[in-house]
């Protein structure tokens, strides 16, 4: 089978630009001290994007790990994953409880949780369970890991190339999106599963390893790339502005990213490239730690000139995402590998936003 050529480059662009709006998000919220449609939209946009990104790269890895003709690939693709999300995720909850860092403001008071709360955010099950987040940013996770689950199953149904199954796995994408938002006081127990509203999202990347396979050459060039990313941010600014919390924002933002993606040809080589696929590489831990990266620098720092309270953001958010890499991520990503006896280069190993 001809293995399928991910534009990685460009990825990692689109992955350094989504770690970077979700940032902005929370930078701003943190200066204004308030919610702003734009950074609220800022921080909606990046987490899309994120989902896009992974669940087209994921479609890719098992591809190399000679899915579905490989026996046990659907083993090796979920271990691999807990083993990518877990132990960071794990060590932050920890952090989080020890320097009391607030959930979901750097002003908020000092927080107390349950022994329920403190579990089922270790275990990234608190939408299951109705429970509390100990920190703001984990509300993706828990939606990840249930969309691991199915994507093994989209990833069978987008290696064929019938057009008829593609298009029923979107449709059933979009059905589940309007039952999460019109359902939510008509099926019991729904509220539960807030995945469904953002399963278009991860079908988008789908469609862009579908339309990957179908090896057309790209017909955009390469410079127009990061322009596309951006009018696409700015129509669903705007479309937000009107609608928010639509599930026709949130579906027409990452499927414009989806079939965007197969037809840019992929940036060369460049200062760029290169940059983008450091933050890349640094993507989670950025993801993870700049809220407590922030609250360093306004609550710990806040007597300091605005310089101070600036590097100290930027130093801590450094450094450890840094540790987080080469001390946490870097050994689950080999430890997954070490198990299966799989020589996947650990780029091809993304972790949730």
């Amino acid at each position: 089978m001809t293995r399928t050529k991910l534009p990685e480059r460009n990825l990692d662009v689109l992955r350094a630009i989504a770690v970077s709006l979700v940032l902005a998000n929370h930078i701003l919220n943190a200066l204004i001290g308030h919610v702003s449609p734009l950074a609220a939209w800022l921080g909606r946009a990046g987490v899309q994007a994120f989902f896009v990104h992974t669940s087209l790269v994921l479609m890719g890895s098992m591809e190399k790990d000679h899915a579905p003709a490989r026996r046990g690939w659907m083993q090796r693709f979920y271990v691999r994953r807990v083993l990518r999300i877990y132990p960071l995720a794990v060590v932050v909850v920890l952090v989080v409880l020890l320097l009391h860092v607030p959930s979901r403001t750097v002003f908020g008071a000092r927080e107390s949780f349950s022994a329920g709360d403190v579990l089922a955010n270790l275990a990234l099950v608190q939408d299951l369970f109705n429970r509390r987040f100990i920190l703001g940013v984990l509300w993706t996770l828990p939606m990840e890991l249930q969309m691991y689950v199915v994507l093994p199953f989209c990833y069978l149904i987008a290696r064929k190339s019938a057009i008829r199954g593609m298009v029923g796995m979107l449709l059933a994408g979009l059905a589940m999106s309007l039952i999460a938002t019109y359902g939510i006081n008509v099926v019991p127990g729904i509220w539960r599963l807030p995945v469904l509203a953002f399963v278009p999202c991860f079908l988008a990347g789908v469609l862009a390893y579908w339309l990957l396979r179908r090896a057309r050459p790209p017909r955009v060039s390469a410079w127009l790339w990061i322009p596309l990313i951006a009018a696409d941010l700015v129509l669903g600014y705007f479309a937000w502005d009107v609608w928010t919390e639509s599930w026709i924002v949130r579906a027409a933002f990452c499927a414009i990213l989806g079939v965007a993606i197969p037809l840019v040809a992929e940036l060369r080589d460049s200062i760029l490239t290169r940059a983008a696929h450091t933050v890349a590489t640094y993507s989670y831990g950025i993801y993870l730690l700049h809220p407590i990266a922030i609250w360093f620098g306004f609550n710990v720092l806040r007597d300091q000139l605005p310089i101070v309270r600036a590097l100290g953001i930027a130093l801590s958010l450094v450094a450890g995402c840094v540790a987080a890499y080469h001390l946490i991520e870097k050994p689950g990503i080999r430890l997954g590998r070490t198990l299966f006896h799989q020589p996947v280069p650990l780029e091809t190993e993304p972790a949730a936003p």
